[in-house]
């Protein structure tokens, strides 16, 4: 798989060091325990960013255009699109999309910045490849549902291109908290390497009829903030209800790692 997805990187060299991705997923506890269905180590967390001190917004001038957001985001869509990791998608979606119901918006939390602030092609690279298998969930619910399904974003480190790169696709952004305020039974909500607080208030109304996102089998293995876990009940009641697939993995990145991809079941 490694050696076809490597056409998913556009002619450049990564640099050395690793993302600034703002949402990060959790670090394993010491115990010994472990899941087969979880084999990839969770990366360590980082601390929630302090919203009192958040860096201030960059001048347009010193951001990429809108034109060159969009232009890259077509290349590594066109890429994406001929990749094994896409076509494993295809084939889940394939195979459960159908059962669903009904799904009247689609909520996307945290995928991080189309132009980070240090400039990281790993880290915007996983931008672009979360937002395009969103957007390809979106496409495929559209036309088994036979209707439009409205996307909405949120995102903290979204510069205004970013912002309207997104609206340029027909798609909305919010400011925190109002996206995660949208999530009913009826949304696919798409949040990976979310801080659990993010998962907390995401899902603190109800369990949506899809989710993208890490799993409860994941947050059992690693450190949780002290106290019950009643704020990812909805979480637990979707591990033990829903069907659940893995999601699939592109060798070439860390994107999608400790990610699974959960269905309600039809009401029979």
């Amino acid at each position: 798989m490694a050696s076809n997805l490597k056409d998913l990187l556009i002619p450049a060299s990564p640099p050395p060091h690793d993302d600034q991705d703002s949402w990060t997923t959790v670090t394993s506890k010491s115990r010994s325990k472990s899941k087969s269905n979880s084999k990839q180590r969770p990366r360590k967390p980082r601390t929630p960013p302090d919203q009192n001190h958040a860096p201030a917004p960059r001048a347009d001038s010193d951001l990429r255009s809108v034109k060159d957001i969009a232009a890259e985001f077509r290349t590594l869509r066109a890429h994406w699109a001929e990749s094994p990791c896409a076509a494993a998608l295809r084939a889940i979606l394939a195979a459960k999309g159908p059962s669903v119901r009904r799904v009247s918006r689609a909520v996307c939390l945290g995928i991080g910045s189309f132009d980070p602030v240090d400039g990281s092609w790993e880290a915007k690279r996983k931008t672009y490849l979360q937002l395009i298998s969103f957007l390809d969930i979106v496409e495929h619910l559209e036309k088994y549902l036979n209707a439009k399904i409205p996307c909405l974003f949120q995102e903290p480190v979204f510069t205004n291109h970013d912002r309207s790169f997104l609206e340029s696709l027909g798609h909305s952004v919010l400011e925190s908290p109002a996206a995660c305020d949208a999530v009913d039974p009826h949304t696919l909500l798409y949040g990976v390497h979310l801080y659990r607080p993010i998962y907390a208030i995401a899902l603190r109304a109800a369990a949506p009829a899809v989710f993208v996102g890490t799993g409860w089998d994941v947050w059992d293995q690693v450190d949780l903030s002290p106290g019950p876990s009643a704020d990812l009940a909805h979480l637990q009641e979707i591990e033990e209800t829903y069907n659940k697939f893995a999601f699939p993995q592109d060798a070439t990145t860390t994107a999608f790692s400790s990610t699974s991809i959960y269905f309600r079941p039809p009401v029979s």
